[in-house]
């Protein structure tokens, strides 16, 4: 990637090229539209960029799952369409939604009407997604209960049953019995549902990656693989895809320091001889886990050096003693590569008992996204400026 003048010494640099990459792996693979992901702020990556190049990379709609992230979306100029997951809980949240156009989930007849009053006050048609819970137990029509619900709701004047679709539990499991039974079920409700809608859809990126092509569904939804990251290591061969996200800081200062000196709170890590340590100015504030201070290493001269103690909320220390040439400026990376090493996602999760997904989301805002396309910096963003095309 190409460097510009640092918005400040930790920054997340985001390749827009990696991401449509992995949309048309993805879409290869899983056989029909995509309706990408982009929820949670894009998984940590920066909505308002990467929604723009899924988009230009021929995603056929956006999900968010709030109100208020579809929002975003908007706000930030993209006319295309978004569905909101979790639907809404009140008349507000409803309003909001159907005047930014956006799609929301159903999956019962009270929420249904709700969205139907707000539609036909506002001179609209509300498009919905309905919802059936074919295993998963948390979003939702009963299975037994679904096809009588879309009935009733496709009854409503002032809706458009635009799509149906389910979620898978156990995808990202070597043994996907349950969710080989799931789709049976969601096969079940299709055949008892006189005409489909528009989209029909099953598979996130797990399911995408371990079953291809679902029969009855035309479309996608994945997430997280959108981002380069694999739902899990046995399915990695399934999919080719580059991870969009590199994280990085700079050695803010390097002191000499006696033996037995303490570092960081607590002072649990003592130097074991008279050496150096060096500052890095990343921390729990923006999203590197605590937990790391034991088990995590960041990358420094080409090496994965431990921490010298907790992970405080703004710093971090490294024990570079064996790394005489450190010096105040020198590269650090969090996630990606640096000369023969390299660390990952996943790595940082293995080390704290998660997974990628909350590694990438936890990354907090007021560290600066860097886009690239190209080999070029084509936008930014900053806590206090904001989402920047250059």
């Amino acid at each position: 990637m190409s460097v510009s003048t640092p918005l400040r010494s930790t920054v997340v640099d985001v390749d827009l090229d990696a991401i449509a990459a992995n949309l048309s792996a993805l879409k290869a693979r899983g056989g029909g539209e995509v309706i990408a992901v982009v929820k949670a702020d894009a998984y940590g990556h920066g909505v308002e960029a990467v929604a723009e190049t899924l988009v230009e990379a021929g995603a056929a709609m956006l999900a968010a799952f709030t109100v208020e992230e579809a929002l975003v979306i908007r706000r930030a100029g993209i006319t295309a369409p978004v569905l909101v997951l979790s639907g809404v809980s009140d008349r507000a949240e409803a309003e909001a939604a159907i005047a930014a156009d956006c799609a929301l989930v159903v999956w019962d007849l009270e929420r249904a009407r709700l969205v139907d009053e707000v539609a036909a006050a506002a001179g609209r048609i509300a498009r919905v997604h309905f919802k059936v819970d074919t295993g998963l137990t948390r979003l939702g029509a009963p299975l037994a209960e679904a096809p009588a619900r879309l009935a009733a709701i496709r009854e409503l004047r002032h809706l458009e049953v635009d799509g149906l679709f389910t979620h898978l539990a156990t995808a990202d499991e070597p043994d996907v019995a349950n969710d080989r039974a799931q789709l049976a079920r969601f096969a079940d409700v299709m055949r008892a549902i006189a005409t489909p809608p528009r989209w029909v859809h099953a598979a996130a990126s797990a399911g995408v990656a371990a079953f291809g092509a679902v029969p009855g569904c035309n479309a996608i939804r994945p997430g997280v693989s959108l981002y380069g990251l694999h739902a899990a290591p046995h399915l990695a061969g399934a999919l080719r895809l580059r991870p969009a996200l590199e994280w990085r800081s700079h050695v803010h200062r390097v002191a000499a320091v006696p033996k037995g000196t303490g570092v960081s709170y607590g002072l649990e890590y003592r130097l074991p001889r008279d050496g150096r340590v060096a500052t890095v100015p990343v921390g729990y504030g923006d999203g590197l886990p605590r937990a790391l201070g034991r088990h995590g290493r960041v990358l420094l001269g080409g090496r994965a050096l431990p921490f010298a103690g907790r992970v405080a909320m703004d710093l971090v220390m490294l024990d570079v003693t064996e790394l005489p040439a450190t010096r105040e400026g020198d590269e650090v990376v969090v996630i990606g590569d640096q000369g023969p090493a390299r660390q990952t996602a996943d790595d940082l999760a293995a080390a704290v008992g998660t997974i990628s997904y909350e590694i990438v989301v936890g990354i907090r805002r007021r560290v600066p996204r860097r886009y690239h396309r190209g080999g070029r910096v084509v936008a930014v963003r900053t806590l206090a400026d904001g989402y920047r095309r250059l």
